[in-house]
């Protein structure tokens, strides 16, 4: 309540003290109304996730109602069933332009150029998901089996391809049968682009936490502005195995590069002078796995690692965003920089580091707020 006006009674010669009574309990049950309305404000700490496209804040979420409310609701099993579905396609769609894109050629003849075209055509990242039928879940399993196409998997990063691809069309017989039920691990590697602005509130020692998931490509950003106010804390988040990737919305943009750019724009704000600031490097395993292949120097001229040295890897890309933070003008409010390493899909990975986020930066609030 930012206003409220007491009733006063102000006669020559003083109220009635029935009257004064009643003016004494209106203005009391006021004070307790703005105390308790202060008391709420304090007791909910804002928490805006932020990062590029892709980087695993809608995953980081998924994450929080597994570890804090224990799941998901029954109601949504089926949707994220029709999820993996629409997921299954557009990898199968992905893969099959890519066949072509890159000159490859299927090992399998009797996979026709009709099928992959309308396999293509017909799937729309707008649409709703829904199930597929018999017939493409059987195109799908056949090019995912296909010589042709594993290659074209192997060169994955000259295109753009679902994190989540590989362990979907290993499990497509399972998912293909007809008493096929999602589980927790399936529902935390669904894929559905985040273009909105989306709140979900966890209670935790009997503090609320809003955890606020924007969109991260470009065209959502501008919406971004709508959720600063008030924000306590700001987890940005940055996939590390994005370096030899360029964005979907600008053929010549490095991924890491623009998640830098976006990095340093959020630590320059003035809404967030007095937030704290958590950074996440994400899909660790992404990176392991990518970094004995795909040498960073390649994509970053001042790398000087030796190919497949994951540890000096990891730590060439942690000092690029250290750099943007003491580089900036932001770092004289004596505010930290809180980095963790991640993998947004791996649960006991994400509880641990919230159990040390929130013994650090949310319990550093909380004291600041008189409520430790």
């Amino acid at each position: 309540m930012d206003l409220c006006f007491k009733a006063v009674w102000t006669l020559c010669g003083g109220a009635p003290d029935d009257e004064t009574e009643k003016i004494k309990k209106a203005n009391k049950k006021i004070d307790s109304m703005i105390s308790k309305s202060k008391g709420a404000l304090r007791k909910e700490q804002k928490i805006l996730l932020l990062g590029a496209g892709e980087c695993g804040k809608s995953t980081f979420i998924k994450q929080m109602r597994i570890i804090l409310k224990g799941g998901f609701p029954e109601e949504t099993y089926d949707y994220y069933l029709r999820v993996v579905h629409k997921n299954l396609h557009q990898a199968g769609a992905s893969l099959a332009r890519a066949m072509k894109t890159l000159s490859i050629s299927y090992h399998n003849q009797g996979i026709s150029e009709s099928e992959t075209d309308t396999l293509i055509e017909t799937f729309d990242e707008d649409m709703e998901p829904c199930l597929l039928d018999k017939a493409t879940l059987w195109l799908i399993k056949r090019l995912w089996a296909d010589g042709g196409v594993q290659q074209c998997y192997d060169r994955r990063r000259e295109y753009n391809l679902l994190d989540s691809a590989k362990y979907f069309l290993d499990k497509i017989s399972e998912i293909e049968k007809p008493d096929f039920r999602v589980e927790h691990e399936d529902i935390l590697r669904t894929r559905v682009k985040t273009t909105g602005v989306f709140e979900e509130v966890f209670n935790v020692d009997r503090i609320n936490l809003k955890i606020i998931d924007v969109g991260g490509q470009r065209k959502c950003r501008r919406r971004w502005i709508h959720s600063f106010e008030g924000v306590t804390s700001v987890i940005f988040l940055a996939s590390l195995s994005e370096y030899d990737m360029f964005l979907e919305e600008d053929a010549n943009k490095n991924r890491t590069e623009e998640s830098l750019q976006i990095f340093k724009t959020i630590i320059d704000y003035p809404w967030f002078k007095n937030s704290s600031l958590i950074l996440f490097l994400n899909k660790k395993d992404l990176f392991e796995e990518k970094v004995p292949k795909s040498y960073i120097g390649d994509y970053f001229p001042d790398y000087d690692g030796a190919p497949g040295d994951v540890e000096y890897a990891v730590r060439f890309m942690s000092e690029l965003y250290q750099c943007c933070y003491m580089e900036s003008s932001a770092i004289n409010d004596e505010r930290a920089l809180f980095l963790h390493l991640t993998c947004a899909t791996d649960t006991d990975n994400i509880r641990r580091v919230f159990e040390n986020v929130k013994s650090t930066v949310l319990q550093k609030n909380i004291n600041e707020l008189n409520l430790g």
